[in-house]
């Protein structure tokens, strides 16, 4: 038998064995082909239930890898090294999680042969192998030889392992820890960092942060919201992208009604106020691709902060109104003012408006 790579407890009498190491994790929305899933536990059946522990069940290894330890039994360096063998305790496992104690007390393989022979070999793929390290510690209760901090990145790996694991509460201490010692603040822009911080925050249970960041994905996104391949739950994604295209629609609404009713002569003080102001907003609204058609849901290509922003920059026409006097039946031109009115400023596209979409409440979406 194959030599464990890491060794989490030298008279552990379980190896994982970790196959498809380093997956790619939360990748591109371009890159993300994930199907949506609905992790809400409440709405699963018991089928349902049945299934999902099935699918956690890792499979026993008919053939072995043959990677050797490294000496320090730390990662490799060597970039195709994709299989790991960890030597862990089943006590352990079975007392931090649900999942491990299904597969190694239920009715499978693996529980069989660990019934018979006093050890087990089981899989795992894809995981991170330094996340997957530092959860083994930490339901091994390996204090010494966890980090006191993680970035954003691994924290959220972490994450998915605690709830792939089911157990929350067995790392809780640490994963306070780890959050208080956060260094990286909530993106103001839409990027991966920000969909991090997202599953971090909704998982964690952090009101504020979470309130933020689906605040900043739902006003700076220009694509429909996907999850990235995170277990975020169904229920806020499809909240989030219901919002965006509501505050998007109800701002494009507002620019093509005002140009509608320049054109059929319903807002306008006086022909030349509606024609010079017609003239300008469709322009503004040409060269921002708002014409011919009005864009439909769910907006590819436009962010609620990008249209705010270009209706604020549209400028509105200066010109001169002429006061007419009679002089001896003699028409003149008595004065001219600057042409001012409510009709022909822009500002009331976005009257009323913020230039954000207010976050979600933690309460509310059930977290």
């Amino acid at each position: 038998m194959d030599q464990p790579t890491h060794t989490i407890d030298p008279e552990g009498d379980v190896i994982i064995v970790l196959s498809n190491a380093n997956s790619p994790f939360a990748p591109d929305d371009h890159e993300d082909t994930t199907a949506k899933k609905n992790f809400d536990s409440d709405s699963k059946t018991s089928d349902e239930e049945e299934d999902q522990h099935r699918e956690k069940r890792p499979r026993l290894v008919e053939e072995q890898p043959s990677e050797t330890p490294t000496e320090d039994g730390h990662l490799s360096e060597t970039p195709d090294q994709e299989c790991f063998r960890i030597q862990v305790s089943a006590k352990h496992l079975i007392l931090a999680s649900p999942v491990f104690r299904n597969i190694l007390t239920g009715n499978w393989k693996e529980s069989v042969s660990y019934l018979q022979k006093g050890s087990v070999e089981i899989t795992a793929e894809s995981w991170d192998i330094e996340a997957f390290l530092i959860f083994l510690r930490a339901i091994h209760s390996q204090q010494s030889q966890i980090p006191r901090k993680l970035s954003l990145e691994m924290l959220a790996k972490i994450a998915v392992l605690i709830n792939y694991y089911d157990c929350k509460d067995a790392v809780s201490i640490l994963t306070e820890l780890w959050i208080n010692g956060l260094e990286e603040k909530v993106p103001a822009t839409y990027s991966r960092d920000l969909m991090l911080w997202l599953w971090v925050s909704a998982f964690f249970k952090l009101s504020s942060q979470f309130q933020t960041s689906t605040s900043n994905v739902m006003t700076h996104c220009d694509h429909l919201i996907t999850n990235r391949g995170l277990p975020i739950p169904e229920n806020i994604i499809n909240v989030m992208n219901e919002r965006r295209s509501g505050a998007i629609n109800e701002i494009l609404l507002r620019v093509h009604k005002m140009r509608e009713d320049l054109l059929s002569g319903s807002r306008g003080c006086d022909f030349e106020c509606r024609s010079m102001t017609l003239g300008a907003i469709t322009m503004h609204m040409n060269s921002n691709d708002l014409l011919p058609l009005e864009p439909e849901a769910p907006f590819p290509g436009l962010s609620y902060a990008g249209i705010f922003r270009k209706i604020q920059s549209f400028k509105s026409p200066d010109w001169y109104s002429a006061t007419r006097s009679l002089y001896y039946d003699n028409e003149f031109i008595a004065d001219s003012s600057p042409h001012r009115c409510q009709s022909s400023s822009f500002e009331t596209v976005i009257q009323g408006m913020t230039n954000a979409i207010s976050g979600l409440d933690s309460s509310i979406m059930g977290l």
